[in-house]
């Protein structure tokens, strides 16, 4: 197959603006080696070629548009392409590219059966010293590569997000969420805190800078290509690591929602996020950028991907972004860039080595801290409500940032259907002075912080190995893994509080910066580490009924060490163990129903009369629900219901005579809900993505999250006419009313609508002009509420404005 013939064309939205001038010099360096680099083929107009806009779909239907635009007859065996799904083509192509693009992975090849006339026929085997094509190569070794790129707003592909083992949706006993690159490019959603706010089933709560997410009414882990990625530290923390991390990079996020023990041992039961970085292409393609918008924002960014020899054995793939912006905040500024690169060789037939690297840097000036603004007082009384643009932060706090990620991965196929994978990764976040000065409350005190020195060590290695296992009469799955993991974050951290005489409704930007030399600081130390073995088994029990088990055993340490005398922990597990079952039950061709237990656990300090800590919490999820595949899988559509509940909740029944609290392990909160998804292709041209969830909870504090939740995105493409190239959109978010404090004194945020609309015009198969409106209707509403005794809210962003200029090859 030729390699410099048409390139696969995909519209990354490539964002770029007038500020950071080292870095724009950079990127410009990047998009010329674009123009510089690629194969003259690259860019010129092949003999024979099409421009083509092939939707997502089953495989016959996109086989019948290719062949109706190059004018051929093509006859098949329908039996050849039963049930087989593709991804579309866009772009401009050969007939002979075009027909391997949609036929890659099926295998079938097209067969000449005279003029202008084909076939299909199952690709034959290969001969012991027959060299593999580069095309097939490329995607020959990885046990997992479904890239969502151009798959539209629902991916067909798998996920190992649940079990470890390589499942589709359908296949999975839970509930499962994937925003894809494309419907990212489409709203513009640039950080993973507003790709969250898109997603189905998340709540996004926001006290001040600071960001937090919650599914199922509790707390989420955060994972990166399958590795978890450590949150331990202060409150602020949350708000200078990863909710604001730039989504260039990556292809695709996975949300599996409630417990997730088996992957993940410890950690929160409402989800897992697990971001999906992208893979080199097989193909040479490249994007590049520029996006302004509204409070100063100004982006760029660009995107190569391709082959660096002849063979096609070694793949890279390089992508970098900057942005700068305002806020609508007064005084606050961000700044942040990144650089991206990885590269895949294949080693042998069957054998790929991928390593790579993520360098981001940020820096947030204005910073208002983790306070939120103060609505009411102690002792109740209103104070009003201040403007959104109201910063109490003072204009000289902030942070700068800088992060590195080094990842390898070492994948083998063995003979029989065996595979193997090695995966390692170590992060260093370092963010050598952090200063925050903030107006405490309405009286004009002000609060003064400094985190010095501030550096956290992320760790972790993973072996797993997985294939088939022959029983009964039946072909089974089994996985095998192992692995550990460690994190440390050390600091050395100033607090102090000051009475002013500020006058609160003027902000923060009249706090002077102290003289920081007369503050003492002390020395604090945040550090995990975990130890793992864990199994998982699909059982083939019918044709229709696919039963999953599994099993993790897990060694758990965690020292926390401050001079404030409750925030320090010593606290030690072995072997603890989380159980995972599920059964899924094939009632049709297009649907399935399931049912799952998962549990996770969390270690406690707790300790009982006998000075024993208590077992750890056990989150345990329960959910039984049906999917969907419709429309030749275009459309996956699933409904769940669930509820959760937390064992071994530390109880406090007494004292002990040193006046230390005893406690003892009793059942504790209690979840359930339910939720209705959908996502994909519901006709030609249309792509969509919604939910609609309800969750009810025991906790007292649950009013700060919304009951009820409603999220939808969709588009629609025009394809010829007079508006071919157009694609408009619109999303919403709408939730129930969250409030907090006592029936006496209550902050409510009524129930609200939120609403964006985008635009896309391909002007020619390279270049497209793009604008976003965020908040259109500049609708005001609360992001987050909060309870501190004292009542206090944060406005959630007002109306903005974005366009952009794209170009891809």
């Amino acid at each position: 197959m030729k390699q410099t013939s048409g390139r696969r064309q995909r519209a990354f939205a490539l964002k770029a603006g007038a500020a950071g001038v080292a870095i724009q010099a950079a990127i410009a360096l990047l998009c010329g080696a674009v123009l510089v680099a690629a194969p003259p083929a690259a860019f010129a107009a092949e003999a024979g070629a099409q421009e083509l806009r092939i939707a997502p779909g089953p495989l016959d239907e996109a086989l019948a548009q290719c062949a109706a635009a190059f004018g051929v007859q093509l006859a098949f065996d329908p039996a050849l392409v039963a049930g087989r799904h593709s991804a579309g083509l866009q772009g401009r192509h050969t007939l002979d590219e075009a027909f391997e693009r949609l036929l890659r992975g099926s295998g079938l090849e097209l067969q000449p059966q005279g003029a202008r006339a084909y076939g299909l026929r199952a690709v034959p085997p290969m001969s012991p010293d027959q060299p593999a094509l580069p095309a097939l190569k490329a995607r020959a070794a990885a046990i997992t590569d479904d890239r969502s790129e151009g798959a539209g707003y629902a991916t067909p592909g798998r996920s190992a997000a649940a079990t470890g083992l390589a499942l589709t949706p359908r296949e999975t006993p839970q509930s499962i969420t994937v925003v894809t690159r494309q419907l990212m490019d489409d709203f513009r959603l640039d950080t993973l805190s507003a790709v969250l706010d898109q997603t189905p089933g998340v709540t996004v709560s926001r006290q001040n800078d600071m960001t937090t997410f919650t599914v199922r009414g509790a707390d989420v882990n955060l994972q990166t290509d399958g590795l978890r990625q450590a949150r331990n530290g202060w409150g602020w923390n949350t708000h200078i690591l990863y909710s604001n991390d730039d989504m260039a990079e990556i292809d695709r996020v996975e949300v599996l929602k409630g417990s997730s023990g088996l992957v993940n041992g410890d950690g929160y039961p409402g989800a897992t996020v697990n971001l999906v970085r992208k893979r080199p292409t097989a193909e040479f393609q490249a994007s590049a950028g520029v996006l302004a918008g509204s409070w100063d924002r100004y982006r760029a960014e660009a995107d190569v991907s391709g082959p660096l020899d002849r063979e096609g054995r070694l793949r890279a793939r390089l992508v970098a972004s900057h942005e700068d912006a305002g806020s609508f905040r007064d005084r606050q500024k961000t700044r942040s860039s990144l650089v991206y690169g990885t590269a895949e060789f294949d080693l042998a037939p069957s054998t790929l080595l991928t390593a790579g690297l993520s360098w981001r840097q940020r820096e947030l000036r204005g910073a208002g801290g983790t306070t939120p603004i103060q609505a009411y007082t102690d002792d109740g009384s209103y104070l009003g409500l201040q403007p959104r643009s109201f910063n109490l932060g003072a204009s000289w706090a902030g942070y700068e940032q800088e992060t590195l990620n080094l990842f390898a991965r070492l994948e083998h196929r063995f003979d029989g259907g065996w595979n193997a994978r090695l995966q390692l990764a170590h992060e260093s976040v370092d963010t050598p002075d952090v200063r925050f000065g903030y107006l405490r409350d309405a009286s004009g005190a002000v609060g003064l912080a400094r985190y010095r020195d501030v550096e956290a060590r992320n760790k972790s290695i993973a072996l797993d190995v997985q294939g088939p296992l022959e029983l009964l009469g039946r072909r089974h799955e089994l996985l095998l893994g192992a692995g550990a993991s460690s994190s440390r974050t050390t600091l050395k951290r100033t607090n102090a509080n000051e009475s002013s005489a500020l006058d609160y409704a003027a902000g923060g930007g009249a706090i002077a910066q102290p003289d920081w030399s007369g503050f003492t600081a002390s020395d604090d130390l945040f550090s995990r580490h975990r130890r793992y073995a864990y199994g998982a088994a699909r059982w083939n029990l019918a044709d229709p009924v696919k039963l999953i088990t599994g099993v993790r055993v897990t060694d758990y340490g965690q020292k926390d060490v401050t001079d404030i005398g409750w925030y320090n922990y010593r606290m030690t597990e072995h072997g603890v163990t989380t159980p995972y079952a599920g059964v899924v039950v094939d009632v049709s061709r297009q649907v399935s129903l399931y049912a799952s237990y998962a549990s996770i656990f969390e270690a406690q300090s707790a300790k009982d009369a006998a000075e024993r800590t208590l077992p750890p919490k056990e989150g345990l999820s329960y959910e039984i629900g049906a999917k969907g595949e419709f429309f030749a899988k275009r459309l996956i559509a699933s409904a769940a219901f669930f509820w959760m509940k937390t064992d071994n909740e530390a109880e406090e029944v007494g004292l002990t005579p040193g006046g230390d609290s005893i406690y003892r392990a009793v059942s504790g909160a209690r979840r359930h809900g339910y939720e209705f998804e959908l996502a994909g292709s519901p006709a030609p041209g249309w792509q969509a993505q919604g939910s609609y969830v309800l969750n009810d909870s025991s906790l007292e504090s649950a009013g700060s999250s919304p009951r009820h939740q409603f999220k939808l995105a969709g588009s629609h493409r025009w394809s010829g006419g007079a508006f071919d190239g157009l694609t408009l959109g619109a999303a919403t978010r709408w939730q129930s009313t969250i409030s907090a404090g006592t029936e006496a004194t209550r902050l409510r945020q009524d129930a609200y609508w939120v609403w964006d609309l985008m635009a896309r015009w391909e002007i020619d198969r390279r270049l497209s002009v793009s604008a976003n409106v965020a908040n259109v209707f500049d609708k005001k509403y609360f992001a987050g509420v909060t309870d501190w005794g004292a009542l206090h809210y944060t406005w959630g962003a007002p109306r903005s404005v974005n366009v952009g200029l794209n170009l891809r090859y």
